[in-house]
């Protein structure tokens, strides 16, 4: 029985020596910067219509797309701004904006689903955040045609 009672003691104490060690895994490293850029790329157009509910992916069929830009900049680890860019697209994705490129304040809000990427203090939404991708729905002047950017991030 003491042989029992003494090796319990033995083994609590030093599994006590082992959970003294703080777990800091989910920590952010001190050398990762606060302030930084993430590029984006279009890695598909789709194009939906009453026969494709589905979508069409179109985006190796028109040369123009990959002129697309769309960078986001985060200060102290939170997203701060947008730089979109359509490049040689001709039409627009934003019914806000008239400008071929703009760079504007941004939020990205998490309390909706899916996360939304807004203009700062407006209700206009620059794209929704859904499965580690920025997706950018639009509609251009035929009612029948809606399109869907998908861009993911280049590493």
């Amino acid at each position: 029985m003491i042989k029992k009672i003494v090796f319990s003691l033995v083994m609590l104490v030093s599994f006590s020596f082992f959970s003294c060690t703080e777990d800091i895994s989910n920590q952010m490293s001190s050398d990762y910067p606060t302030d930084y850029d993430i590029n984006y790329e279009l890695r598909q157009v789709l194009q939906y219509d009453p026969m494709n509910i589905d979508g069409i992916d179109i985006v190796n069929k028109l040369d123009f797309f990959k002129t697309l830009r769309f960078t986001l900049h985060y200060e102290n680890g939170k997203i701060t701004k947008v730089k979109f860019n359509n490049g040689s697209v001709p039409f627009s994705p934003f019914n806000f904006t008239t400008t071929n490129e703009f760079e504007v304040e941004c939020e990205l809000d998490y309390d909706v689903f899916p996360n939304e990427l807004r203009v700062r203090n407006t209700d206009h939404v620059i794209a929704f955040f859904e499965n580690g991708e920025f997706v950018m729905p639009f509609q251009l002047e035929c009612g029948s045609l809606s399109y869907k950017y998908t861009f993911k991030n280049i590493k």
